[in-house]
């Protein structure tokens, strides 16, 4: 594949540029033969990233390619970093909505697009999260806690820039205060068919360039057995083949299955097989860094859910979240403390610089200056206003896993419906094709 430049501003990186993103700066991914004059020369590493971008944009995929999972090998930090930017700056919404994951000592970068599984398991965790957080009390004057869903982390950049695009967590939780400036405290990911590691390397990213997040939470799931579809020799295949149309959800589904703890099946063929789930969560230390790798009890908890709950470990889960909210409480009253405190500097230096304006008031100002002074005493500035909210205890059993198994086991089945559907589509139009070639094929004659 050859890629082309097609215009964009000379301070942009040239490596990258040569990759031709349109959403980054205005560059397109296009084939040579659309641009004339001499042939530019494009190394390997600027065709890998044009085959990533592709890709991510839908573009160029054969009717075969699994769409679903991709993993690219040989992926550098830096082209990690440049692709993130691009999906950041993508206003036209032209990237299909990918999960992405990189590790660094693999240097592979893992697509994923979301599935029910991801999409179901965030509701319970964003109610939970949004109950334990209304019930701190804070005043809206001050401003709001938000859980966003897929928006871009920020993080440290380069010549004091804290807007480096570090990645789409599933859930965020943030802070926005009255003038839009904003706090993100706490990222939650959901795994399925991922590598742990890069996982991890991508929530260690986080903490590490955005020193506000309080703490990370990851599901991990993962099938028992990786999904197949039918085998032509298969029961399914032979009964499934003869049926000119996908059946509804109400057809195919199996009432009698147990989704999660066991299989789901579908005309005698299993679409999603037993699932383990581990949740595990971290909380930034109150002092040293804040490394994901160290498992220290009192920063540090992980349980499985499924196929056997450990409750233990699940209370232990449930006891660190519980402080998880009181650090983000704390470091949310510092925040709107420290912009409370530079907000009173600038009135102080203000009123400093037109006192000379205040010796020309007329006697009608200085008239109403009692009843100003007695509003403003009305006021007590001693008082702290965060009083209530420091006393505030978080919730003791924030999230309800009952629930989250819940909303787990129907996603199960959608995951299970959404495999049997794409594939009997594509079989049903494979089977037309085949006999629309078959009905054009030159007939034999007899012989007379």
């Amino acid at each position: 594949m050859d890629l082309n430049i097609s215009g964009g501003p000379s301070g942009c990186n040239s490596a990258f540029r040569s990759c031709n993103i349109e959403p980054f700066h205005g560059f397109h991914v296009a084939p040579s033969s659309s641009v004339k004059g001499p042939k530019v020369e494009v190394s390997k590493k600027d065709i890998l990233r044009g085959q990533i971008i592709t890709f991510l944009r839908g573009e160029g995929q054969h009717e075969g390619t699994n769409t679903d999972y991709k993993t690219f090998s040989d992926v550098s930090m830096d082209d990690c970093n440049l692709i993130m930017e691009a999906i950041a700056e993508d206003d036209n919404h032209q990237y299909i909505r990918y999960k992405l994951s990189y590790s660094q000592s693999t240097k592979q970068l893992v697509a994923t697009l979301p599935t029910p599984i991801h999409e179901n398991l965030l509701k319970p965790l964003r109610d939970a999260i949004d109950a334990g957080l209304a019930s701190m009390g804070i005043d809206k004057v001050f401003g709001r806690f938000i859980v966003q869903m897929n928006s871009t982390l920020r993080g440290e950049g380069e010549a004091g820039s804290t807007e480096k695009a570090l990645g789409t967590p599933d859930a965020l939780v943030e802070f926005h205060n009255g003038d839009g400036g904003r706090l993100q405290l706490w990222g939650t990911e959901v795994t399925f068919l991922q590598a742990r590691e890069a996982a991890i390397a991508k929530l260690q990213r986080s903490v590490s360039l955005n020193r506000h997040m309080r703490a990370v939470t990851l599901f991990e799931i993962s099938e028992d057995h990786r999904h197949s579809p039918p085998a032509e020799s298969s029961r399914a295949f032979q009964t499934l083949s003869k049926k000119p149309k996908v059946a509804s959800y109400r057809t195919w589904l199996q009432k009698n299955d147990s989704p999660v703890f066991g299989p789901v099946t579908g005309f005698t063929h299993t679409w999603v097989s037993s699932l383990t789930i581990v949740v595990t969560t971290w909380l930034r230390p109150d002092d040293g860094p804040f490394d994901l790798y160290d498992h220290d009890t009192r920063y540090f908890a992980s349980g499985q859910l499924s196929p056997e709950a450990d409750l233990m470990d699940l209370q232990n889960l449930q006891q660190l979240f519980h402080r998880t909210f009181a650090s983000i409480r704390d470091i949310t009253i510092s925040y709107i403390e420290e912009i409370r405190a530079e907000e009173e500097e600038s009135s102080s230096s203000s009123d400093n610089f037109d006192i000379s304006d205040e010796s020309n008031e007329d006697e009608s100002n200085i008239a109403e200056a009692p009843a100003i002074s007695e509003e403003i005493n009305d006021t007590d500035d001693s008082a702290d206003p965060f009083q209530l909210v420091r006393m505030w205890v978080p919730p003791v059993l924030p999230i309800d896993w009952k629930e989250v198994m819940d909303q787990l086991r129907n996603a199960a089945r959608q995951t299970g419906y959404t495999r049997y559907s794409a594939w009997h589509e594509k079989l049903i139009k494979r089977q037309a094709e085949e006999a629309e070639i078959s009905s054009r094929s030159p007939k034999r004659t007899k012989r007379s």
